[in-house]
């Protein structure tokens, strides 16, 4: 039962003389609040709901009965979830009901849970049937059935052979997976004998892959004996070290972010901890970015982050979000954002283009808001979205400038190609590229010129307008053309035209009047004689 100390007291009116009575009230009732404070008890905290007030809750353990008894947000998230039990329950909470148990040959629930056979009974097909064989361990047939001890399937499965001997299949197993001991004389011992997979083999230890496998990661013992303990032991990779800790990369990693607490013991608490909780939940309508909390739910008016500003309001964090009801945050105004559902969903009277909010935006439908009137915006589809008689680029006064597909754009009336480099005809006018007259760019270092493609850039070592021919060597539209600073292509080649700048510019291994390029022209004689002309030989006179 949960007593609430200030919702009843007083009910001075009617007990005055009796003072102030605190009434019992069943442990599921749920008390409405919207702070902790707003929460009678010590040590209950007031939980957020989307869509409603939060409600009172008081931290239990956690356990498999669809509620969240932690008061973390989330429902049987059980931290280590224990072996399942012979009980009717889902105890480790995987969905299933008793599902380790063989109600058919198990002696302990035979037939069902807490159903156990007689020391001289076994188990067959559900039901308890007496037993010839007594002694399972003497290497005799007591029942005289021509089987002895485990051989004695009927009478002998599951029943003990010995203090650490178990009857399996036929033959002796093994019983105890922790002692060092053969104990069923098989020459295998504790894990290695397969008897063992899945049984443990000591505290926080099991069998598996007739190895030793470490399963209680949070209680700094090497319960495998493999010299690593907890997280530190690879068996350990993703499971729990303890409340709100997972084990990851060989450490700790904080999983829980918003219950204020270091669960992984790095000295950061939740979004703090940026290594493990940015982008993670930090509780309803909470998440974690940049170490601190976020609102991420902007309509539920519930301050989720805890910085005392509610929904769009808190213009950090949900400012542009889109809240999912046809509506959005614009600054710290929740606005109209679904201009074509016919609803007022930010409840100012105005619905779609009637809304200022919606001037400018599109409505889904090929219309965008143009002021109060919706006019074409998809100016591609052949279609008179906005019912004016007008279709595409003929609706001059919506789609002029627009793009009417790729590649292509509306232009007083018609569609015009803008992309001259894809081999497409974007505009259907049948013609492609520099083909349509509409084109003057056909890509980096090309244009167009009288229908083809025309080499503009002679200096980037690149066959711009696709004629297998680059720079100088496309002598048709490069001669005479810049090959670069102090270079002009001439005959197909590169030829040197600065003569004084010490710089090989046609890349030909000479500089200045050592190039032949160079003889007649400009150049400095040496020694700072001036300005001089280049001679055959390579000096400068």
């Amino acid at each position: 039962m949960k007593a609430i100390s200030s919702l009843f007291c007083c009910w001075v009116l009617a007990v005055s003389a009796a003072g102030c009575w605190v009434p019992e009230l069943p442990d599921d009732t749920v008390f409405s609040c919207d702070t902790d404070a707003d929460c009678a008890e010590d040590g209950v905290v007031c939980m957020a709901r989307t869509g409603q007030s939060g409600f009172c809750c008081k931290a239990t353990a956690e356990v498999c009965n669809g509620k969240d008894d932690n008061c973390d947000g989330q429902l049987d998230n059980l931290a280590n979830p224990p072996a399942e039990l012979c009980n009717g329950q889902d105890d480790d909470c995987d969905g299933k009901t008793d599902e380790d148990f063989n109600f058919q040959t198990d002696s302990a629930n035979c037939g069902g849970c807490g159903k156990p056979c007689d020391a001289e009974q076994t188990c067959v097909a559900g039901a308890c049937k007496a037993r010839g064989e007594l002694d399972c361990a003497n290497g005799t047939d007591d029942d005289g059935d021509g089987t002895a001890d485990c051989a004695d399937r009927e009478d002998c499965d599951n029943q003990s052979c010995g203090a650490t001997c178990i009857c399996i299949g036929g033959k002796q197993g093994e019983a105890v997976c922790s002692d060092g001991l053969d104990n069923d004389t098989d020459t295998f011992k504790d894990c290695a004998d397969s008897d063992c997979n899945n049984q443990s083999c000591g505290t926080g230890c099991v069998c598996q892959g007739r190895a030793r496998t470490e399963t209680v990661c949070d209680d700094r013992s090497d319960n495998d004996g493999d010299g690593s303990e907890d997280c530190f032991d690879d068996n350990c990779g993703g499971k729990s070290c303890g409340t709100g800790c997972e084990c990851r990369n060989f450490g700790k990693a904080e999983t829980s972010c918003g219950d204020n607490a270091d669960n992984d013991g790095d000295r950061l608490t939740d979004c703090a901890d940026t290594n493990d909780c940015s982008g993670q939940s930090c509780g309803v309508g909470c998440s974690c970015t940049s170490g601190a909390k976020s609102e991420s739910i902007c309509n539920d008016n519930v301050d989720n982050d805890g910085d005392s500003l509610k929904d769009c309001a808190d213009t950090a964090d949900c400012n542009g979000k889109d809240l999912g009801d046809g509506t959005s945050c614009s600054g710290s105004t929740r606005v109209e954002s679904a201009c074509g559902d016919g609803k007022d969903n930010d409840g100012d009277g105005k619905a779609d283009c009637q809304d200022t909010d919606c001037n400018g935006k599109e409505r889904g439908d090929g219309t965008m808001c143009s002021g109060t009137t919706p006019v074409e915006s998809a100016c591609w589809d052949t279609k008179d979205n906005d019912a004016d008689s007008l279709t595409d680029c003929a609706d001059t006064t919506d789609c002029n400038g627009k793009t009417c597909g790729t590649g292509c754009v509306c232009s007083a009336g018609s569609k015009t190609e803008t992309t001259c480099n894809d081999n497409a005809d974007n505009d259907g006018d049948s013609k492609t590229d520099c083909a349509d007259t509409d084109c003057k760019t056909c890509g980096t270092g090309c244009t167009c010129t009288s229908g083809v493609k025309t080499e503009t850039t002679c200096s980037d070592n690149s066959d711009n307008d696709g004629d297998s021919k680059t720079d100088c060597a496309d002598t048709t539209d490069c001669n005479t053309k810049s090959c670069g600073g102090g270079c002009v292509c001439s005959g197909g080649s590169k030829t040197e035209t600065a003569c004084a700048d010490g710089v090989d510019n046609d890349g030909d291994g000479k500089l200045n009047c050592a190039d032949n390029d160079c003889t007649g022209k400009s150049c400095t004689k040496p020694g700072g004689g001036g300005t001089g002309t280049c001679a055959s030989g390579g000096s400068c006179n």
